[in-house]
């Protein structure tokens, strides 16, 4: 959902041709391959941290991966990234993030994406996040901590199959949306009044279709914290705010954070986001008794 700028000129060409313009798979699942990352660069930038480097095999592709680790840590965050998110160009973003919190965190290049192999398909990134998760329950350096999934953007369509079909500690939601259904007329709303006319109706076409959030949300029994930046004009604020309220968890369990002055993309290197992070930790994520 990063590519907003393309979207709004594939929607005004668009305008000119059609009554409803479809939104594929390839308009949201734009895979680009980018170099593994320099470890002695992060080491160095990131002294509190052992960081290694590991590939995680899924059905037939090699995911890229790098372990945060840090001897303090009460639990593990898993992170997926959005359309744009590269390992080796964002981690020591995400480190900024997770800093003030003591959590170990995971990342990874999503199939096609990255340094990671494989063809990207939504189907396929969806799957390859429950295999993520798997790995990292079955780590042994990561055994006896809470996991914490955290996903943002098009990560946080993967976040939430994890959520729907595993047991998790904890789950963060950032900038994400009820249904491609719902976005698309967002993403028509947005257009002059000229090309709504043209365009009576955006929709999600093929493996898009009744994609979302919302039925995931509505069966969560995972403490939650949904994130978003106050100027997002690509997942505004209204869809956390819709995901919060569909959530049938108790006050203390599921928590909302807007973030201001934030947008897309930086609603989590925030001082208010390491914050809610850390209450999220103390007030919502109690570590496993050992054993």
């Amino acid at each position: 959902m990063k590519s907003v700028p393309r979207l709004c000129l594939l929607l005004l060409i668009a305008a000119l041709s059609a009554c409803t313009w479809h939104v594929r798979e390839d308009n949201i699942v734009i895979a680009r391959a980018a170099p593994a990352a320099d470890l002695a660069a992060l080491r160095a930038q990131l002294p509190a941290y052992r960081i290694e480097e590991t590939r995680i095999a899924a059905d037939g592709a090699q995911l890229y991966a790098l372990r945060f680790l840090r001897r303090d840590a009460v639990a593990t965050v898993l992170y997926f990234g959005g359309n744009g998110y590269t390992v080796a160009r964002h981690a020591a973003t995400s480190a900024k993030a997770y800093a003030d919190a003591p959590v170990n965190f995971v990342l990874v290049d999503h199939r096609g994406y990255g340094a990671s192999t494989g063809t990207a398909s939504l189907e396929a990134l969806l799957a390859d996040a429950g295999t993520v998760y798997d790995r990292m329950r079955e780590d042994p350096e990561l055994a006896g901590l809470p996991l914490i999934v955290h996903g943002h953007s098009l990560g946080s369509f993967m976040a939430g199959r994890v959520a729907a079909h595993r047991r998790l500690d904890g789950l963060i939601l950032e900038s994400s949306v009820t249904s491609f259904e719902d976005w698309g007329a967002h993403m028509r709303s947005r257009q002059k009044l000229w090309a709504r006319m043209l365009v009576r109706r955006v929709a999600p076409a093929g493996a898009l279709v009744g994609q979302g959030n919302r039925p995931v949300v509505e069966a969560l029994d995972e403490p939650v914290l949904f994130v978003a930046g106050e100027h997002d004009v690509a997942t505004p604020p209204r869809f956390a705010e819709a995901l919060f309220q569909a959530t049938p968890l108790p006050e203390g369990r599921k928590r909302l954070l807007i973030v201001p002055a934030r947008n897309h993309t930086n609603a989590a290197d925030s001082p208010e986001f390491r914050q809610a992070l850390s209450a999220f930790l103390a007030e919502s994520v109690a570590p496993r008794p050992a054993g």
